[in-house]
């Protein structure tokens, strides 16, 4: 019931949204119904804890969630409500100065909860071919809100996303197809086929046909890596995040790409589990480290900033695969570390983009020009202290799970890796700093009234970044339990 609970609130509140007119109505629902799903998040991590890492299963295990799916499950309530929060003010701004039409707000509300539904059954589903539905789900919906304003520019990156996002679910289905093929005996006569059920075919994976798992992990990378938005599948990323509204740039960058490396991952599972771990923690580790180095010359050239602030997650993408890719228990905990730190940040940066978006009607730093502080002190402010935070500075946690990863390095003798990884993270650092001192410092500009925000909308929009500091100080001793197993079963150990 509990993961059936899961999957039904928001695909309700998306339905209700359908046939529900007055927006302050649709509003409360989305709010009711995210606050409700959190609530479950929350009791889904206590019922995996109080089974000792057993997994909680529904529909005859055609549900299952272990400790990574209940993280998971936990990033993404937790995103989604933040979400939600800030486009209350956001779109009820859009609507007053005609950027948008009470119909397209409707739209927003219907397929919000779509695309956290099509996120929550990614992580519960045990079929491996359901969650590849559930990954096309995520896309189909998505993309339709990255087209929501209906610009020409929004348009384009609707069609890339969608292009590029086909394409790579394509080659992550015949990837899926392959690894299924893996476990059916040839000759096998009136022998049952084999279950398409993640555990079972886990169970099976000494017995897989290794030439078709090698096949398939390399399609399911490219498959997965590109709704991940791994370089170089992650060309729709920039235009994907700089056109959508701000709330659903926050869903997509905070855990809609974690969602496409969790699909990924358990991939990882499997094929180490039939081939050992080096073929493909060497492919996530080569990719996750030319994310990371591309990230950085790419940040220090854009003109935009949410495109900007899409190349940082390009970076942060590729660290979580690095991490696992080093599969050392310090790095892998690292890992899982770093997805629910930047889940909490990264929505705050976009939330401070939306502002000065509507505030200015540009997001172009060279027609900001700077005096952001000036113009808009409390988004200034909000962006600038999100910004330390992304960036790895103490005392975010963000600071603490890159730490943990680069000396996770050096004691399992990868030493070339945290170098590597260290240049990277500095790269990215400057990058960051030299754009946000030049838009949020300086005289502001006569022509643009200063900031009155309504105090819900501050809350909301620093409402992440006091979860996150709260949560850099101090990690309950159940949060960590939970890592540690979800650790574990990365790494395949009992």
């Amino acid at each position: 019931m509990l993961l059936t609970a899961i999957l039904c609130v928001p695909l309700l509140v998306g339905l209700l949204g359908l046939v529900l007119r007055p927006r302050l109505l649709l509003e409360v629902i989305n709010l009711a119904g995210f606050t409700a799903t959190l609530a479950l998040g929350v009791r889904l991590v206590q019922a995996v804890l109080a089974g000792h890492g057993a997994p909680v299963t529904g529909w005859h295990e055609f549900l299952r969630a272990d400790a990574l799916s209940a993280w998971m499950v936990l990033l993404i309530s937790v995103v989604s409500l933040s979400a939600s929060l800030y486009a209350v003010h956001y779109f009820r701004r859009d609507l007053a100065t005609g950027a948008l039409t009470a119909r397209r707000v409707r739209e927003f509300y219907v397929l919000t909860p779509s695309f956290a539904t099509g996120m929550f059954l990614v992580v519960l589903a045990n079929n491996l071919g359901v969650m590849w539905a559930a990954v096309e789900v995520t896309a189909l919906s998505s993309v339709l809100l990255v087209a929501l304003y209906n610009h020409k520019t929004s348009l384009e990156a609707a069609w890339k996303y969608v292009m590029l996002g086909s394409l790579g679910l394509v080659l992550a289905l015949f990837g899926t197809i392959c690894a299924y093929a893996s476990a059916i005996r040839p000759g096998g006569g009136d022998e049952a086929l084999p279950s398409f059920n993640w555990s079972q075919l886990l169970a099976l994976a000494p017995q897989l046909n290794p030439r078709l798992i090698t096949l398939a992990f390399i399609f399911l990378l490219v498959g997965y890596g590109t709704k991940a938005g791994l370089a170089p599948m992650h060309t729709w990323l920039p235009d994907a995040h700089s056109e959508a509204p701000a709330p659903t740039s926050a869903m997509l960058s905070g855990v809609s790409l974690k969602v496409a490396v969790y699909a990924l991952l358990r991939f990882h599972i499997l094929t180490a589990a039939c081939l050992g771990p080096g073929f493909s923690r060497h492919l996530l580790l080569g990719f996750g480290l030319f994310s990371m180095v591309l990230a950085g010359p790419f940040i220090l050239i854009q003109k935009n900033l949410k495109r900007m602030l899409a190349y940082s997650s390009l970076e942060h993408v590729g660290l979580i695969c690095v991490g696992v890719g080093m599969n050392s228990p310090l790095t892998v905990f690292g890992a899982l570390l770093h997805m629910g730190y930047h889940a909490l940040t990264k929505p705050v940066l976009f939330f401070a983009a939306g502002n000065i978006h509507q505030h200015y009607h540009t997001l172009d730093f060279r027609r900001l020009v700077g005096g952001v502080a000036r113009t808009l002190p409390v988004t200034a402010l909000v962006l600038g202290v999100a910004a330390v935070a992304v960036s790895g500075l103490p005392p975010f946690g963000l600071f603490v799970s890159e730490l943990i990863i680069v000396t996770g390095g050096f004691t399992s003798h990868q030493a070339w890796v945290s170098v590597v990884l260290l240049a990277a993270l500095i790269a990215v650092f400057c990058g960051v700093l030299i754009k946000l001192a030049g838009l949020l410092l300086g005289p502001a500009r006569a022509e643009h009234p200063r900031e009155h925000m309504p105090a819900g909308h501050v809350v909301a929009m620093s409402l992440p970044l006091v979860a996150l500091l709260g949560f850099s100080l101090w990690v309950p001793a159940a949060l960590r339990q939970l890592l540690e197993q979800a650790a574990n079963i990365i790494r395949g150990m009992p």
